[in-house]
């Protein structure tokens, strides 16, 4: 191809490019986090890092709230979703259900790590009735939660001779949720990612034992919703947010990003069967 006809390819590249991008600037790209928290909490964690991306991105973002982690899956799948925050447990689930799901970039934690563990807490030194597992009260956060029913069980088995299924185990929603019913008396133990393990260390909860740890939370986007050229877009400028504009996010996501490929969720599968979580959210007699 001579000079004159590539100057008149990237011209002409460039128009579309130019038209492409205008027809597309008013819709809202839709992007939804897991409630790991309450919805005003977690309005608080993302708005920020909602509004650097529709700066940087030219195009408005809009924050979607679901009460339920099936209800974000089932969004994505729907195509009412474009961008998901999601745990690694969530995403290997839509994955064998949405073929079309990507990973954008994973957050990195408080310890500059890009994993983390799930906790199983009790309040201050109350012992459990571990002989009578049957008695045991269990507050769990979500079943496709990644430190819900697998991480939870996962820990228990490790240091007791029983299962969760032997407990009475009860789905309470959030994290939050499941610290505050532990705090309460409302359950003896519970899991909850390690983030929050800390956070209410100071009213008392205490960490019984750790899971393993595995690949932190993490952006998806939805390639039946987008084009490859608007995803690569989203994650350089996620990539590139200097860290004086997303150390005021929300403290899930202040820390820090890195790229992410689908390979690196493959090792959660030693977690557990996604398959053989119980989905009931009411609570279980074991």
């Amino acid at each position: 191809m001579g000079s004159r006809m590539r100057k008149i390819y990237a011209a002409s590249l460039l128009v579309l490019c130019q038209l492409f991008v205008g027809a597309y600037a008013d819709e809202p790209l839709r992007l939804a986090p897991l409630p790991l928290e309450n919805r005003e909490a977690v309005a608080l964690q993302f708005d920020p890092m909602v509004q650097h991306l529709a700066r940087e991105l030219g195009r408005p973002v809009e924050l979607i709230w679901s009460g339920y982690h099936d209800e974000v899956l089932n969004a994505f799948i729907d195509g009412d979703i474009d961008i998901a925050f999601l745990g690694p447990l969530p995403y290997l689930h839509l994955r064998q259900r949405h073929s079309a799901v990507t990973p954008i970039i994973r957050f990195v934690g408080s310890d500059g790590q890009s994993m983390y563990r799930c906790a199983l807490v009790r309040f201050g030194d109350d012992i459990p009735p571990v002989e009578h597992p049957h008695k045991l009260r269990v507050g769990l956060t979500q079943p496709l939660s990644t430190c819900g029913f697998l991480g939870t069980d996962s820990i228990l088995r490790s240091q007791y001779p029983f299962s969760l299924e032997q407990t009475r185990y009860r789905y309470l929603g959030s994290h939050e949720e499941v610290a505050l019913a532990v705090i309460a008396g409302e359950a003896e133990l519970g899991g909850v990612k390690d983030e929050f393990a800390d956070k209410f260390a100071n009213l008392g909860l205490e960490v019984a034992g750790w899971s393993e740890r595995v690949p932190g939370v993490a952006l998806f986007a939805n390639r039946n919703t987008l084009d490859e050229a608007t995803i690569a877009a989203i994650r350089q400028v996620l990539l590139a947010t200097p860290e004086m504009i997303y150390q005021h996010w929300g403290s899930t996501i202040r820390h820090g990003m890195i790229d992410a490929q689908e390979s690196d969720f493959d090792a959660l599968h030693e977690f557990g069967d996604i398959n053989a979580i119980p989905l009931l959210r009411d609570e279980h007699d074991g």
